[in-house]
């Protein structure tokens, strides 16, 4: 917590304190001299502040431990105890000096009296000034370990962003490699493609969240580039729905995309891959279906599609607020994410 929010949290918490304490001399006005009720009040004050910052500042984080705090409370309270009584013998000394002449049991009555009024506040301000220090060090704690988690989720996504594009690229640039010589048409409509592509993952993904119309732009860019390499109608894109104003991670679906066409049979029957995407009653839905190779179909466990890692990459980016659901049906492998935008 920042310092000004610290020091804003004290003056509230004793304007609020020093303004109740001061409307309990309300009744003595014009029955009690001034400089009595001045006198009264100062000393009280200054009391409560005194305990009230001498516990404030003696909590710290070494005190967290259980045999340390219940040392704390002890010593604290036995503080207390001592400190009082020559607090409660200056009050009287400067307000009613005539106890002070008083010997035995009605001295000790009446020093005890205001001993056990000075006590009971004393008690109660060094408890505000312990529970005060200890919810703004567990505020610090909290906010720094959330602090933490989030760099460790946003370097995790890093990583696992990394996993994937690097083999796509590669890929391509091989691709593109042994069109050069016998197809420099497709070499240069694929390099465009390409190029678009590499400035979205350079500049625009680095945000938590990007325009889903911006996302559909990018998987059109990676499909033109795949349908270089198939029949013009091997792919089929569909978007059913209106996407304008709707905000996704970075980069969401290409996991999902690079599965199909890893383990998709170029040689199937047209279209070998669909792809839809749409927005309906307040979830994104997104599916993939491609015919598989034979190898493909014979690796029915989700690391042979690498699902796992998609798997998890989701659950840092929505935690419960998405399903993946993958089935097989013969040649065919169908891929479905249902995730929730509200």
């Amino acid at each position: 917590m920042k310092r000004k929010h610290i020091i804003l949290i004290h003056v509230i918490f004793w304007a609020v304190m020093l303004v109740s304490t001061g409307l309990q001399i309300i009744p003595l006005i014009g029955k009690t001299p001034w400089n009595f009720i001045a006198i009264d009040y100062l000393i009280y004050a200054a009391t409560f502040v005194m305990f009230f910052y001498l516990f404030y500042f003696s909590i710290s984080k070494k005190h967290q431990g259980r045999k340390k705090l219940i040392f704390l409370l002890i010593s604290g309270l036995l503080f207390i105890l001592i400190m009082t009584a020559p607090i409660t013998y200056i009050y009287i000394y400067m307000l009613f000096p005539n106890l002070l002449e008083m010997s035995g049991n009605k001295f000790l009555l009446n020093f005890g009296k205001y001993y056990i009024s000075f006590f009971e506040m004393n008690f109660m301000f060094a408890v505000l000034g312990s529970l005060i220090k200890t919810a703004l060090e567990w505020y610090e704690n909290t906010m720094k370990q959330k602090e933490v988690e989030k760099q460790l989720v946003s370097g995790e996504l890093a990583l696992l962003r990394s996993q994937i594009n690097p083999r796509f690229l590669l890929n391509t640039l091989t691709y593109i490699k042994s069109l050069i010589g016998t197809q420099p048409d497709k070499a240069i409509y694929s390099i465009e493609s390409l190029s678009e592509i590499m400035s979205y993952m350079l500049y625009e993904t680095s945000a938590g969240k990007v325009l889903l119309d911006n996302e559909i732009n990018y998987i059109n860019n990676y499909l033109n580039l795949q349908r270089v390499r198939y029949s013009p109608d091997h792919i089929r894109f569909e978007v059913t729905s209106d996407t304008r104003g709707i905000m996704v991670p970075p980069l969401l679906f290409m996991p999902l995309l690079e599965n199909a066409f890893k383990y998709g049979e170029g040689s199937a029957e047209t279209p070998g891959i669909i792809i839809s995407l749409g927005i309906f009653e307040n979830s994104l839905l997104f599916k993939v279906m491609n015919y598989v190779k034979g190898s493909a179909a014979e690796t029915k466990d989700e690391e042979g599609f690498n699902v796992s890692a998609i798997k998890r990459y989701l659950d840092l980016q929505f935690g419960s607020k998405y399903s993946l659901e993958t089935m097989n049906e013969g040649s065919k492998y169908l891929i479905v994410l249902n995730v929730r935008l509200t």
